[in-house]
């Protein structure tokens, strides 16, 4: 039975005996239909192929980085570019480490950020819908009552390997740490624990994707946007610093 290479959400390619039915290409980050007009002239063009992927669906293609080719899928071209325009909104929830800017776009979490004093401008103040879950899922955190999260996340930048990282990062189990090492390597990404750092560091969405709980090869707690005290705090609310230094 045939076999075909497609790329998940995660930017992870898999196997199915189902092909493609949309074509992606890395470099522009654009998707469209198997038959687009743009992907065959630059198919003719020479050294697309090389870097073409293929998708099971739209929905796919979108939670892995890729936006709609606007010649073959107006209609979701549109659709992506109103939706990229749509302004933030935000609310304010504590936490371990103190008050947390949490920002929405439409229906999904976007960004939350440690400076309570870094609202975006005309960004309205919402306490109902994703903001208010969000919210309520982090005051059961800080309370100890939850350990994981279920929420719509869309983080409004960030590249293939950083939301493969991100996605490796946000599975790790509550109480427990890994390292920047053993994430590279989990990626079949051996020697990149640096880049590893960096697409970490980057984590648009701490706390929700638990990026406090990777930590250095000997233990250290090296980077956090938050600051290592913060990281610190986190990883004792959890129970982890015990197990880690234990």
């Amino acid at each position: 039975m045939k076999q075909y290479t497609l790329i998940g959400a995660d930017n992870v390619a898999f196997t199915t005996t189902m092909p493609g039915t949309l074509g992606g290409h890395r470099a522009d980050r654009i998707y469209g239909t198997l038959g687009c007009p743009g992907a065959a002239r630059a198919i003719g063009r020479g050294g697309y192929v090389a870097n073409r992927v293929f998708f099971a669906d739209e929905p796919t293609a979108i939670a892995a980085g890729y936006r709609p080719c606007a010649t073959c899928l107006p209609d979701a071209y549109r659709t992506w570019k109103e939706h990229r325009a749509m302004p933030l909104t935000h609310t304010t929830v504590a936490s371990p480490i103190g008050e947390l800017v949490l920002l929405a776009d439409g229906d999904a979490l976007c960004e939350i950020r440690f400076d309570i004093a870094d609202i975006p401008p005309d960004s309205p103040r919402v306490d109902d819908g994703v903001l208010g879950e969000a919210a309520r899922q982090l005051r059961e955190y800080h309370d100890g009552v939850r350990t994981t999260f279920d929420l719509p996340l869309r983080p409004r930048f960030g590249g293939a390997f950083e939301r493969r990282v991100w996605a490796h990062v946000a599975a790790i189990p509550h109480g427990t740490t890994t390292t920047y090492g053993e994430i590279a390597a989990a990626l079949d990404a051996p020697g990149s624990a640096r880049a590893v750092g960096a697409a970490n560091g980057r984590n648009p969405l701490p706390l929700v994707v638990p990026c406090h709980r990777v930590i250095g090869a000997r233990g250290a707690l090296t980077g956090y946007a938050g600051g290592l005290d913060s990281k610190r705090r986190l990883l004792e609310h959890e129970g982890a610093l015990l197990a880690m230094t234990g």
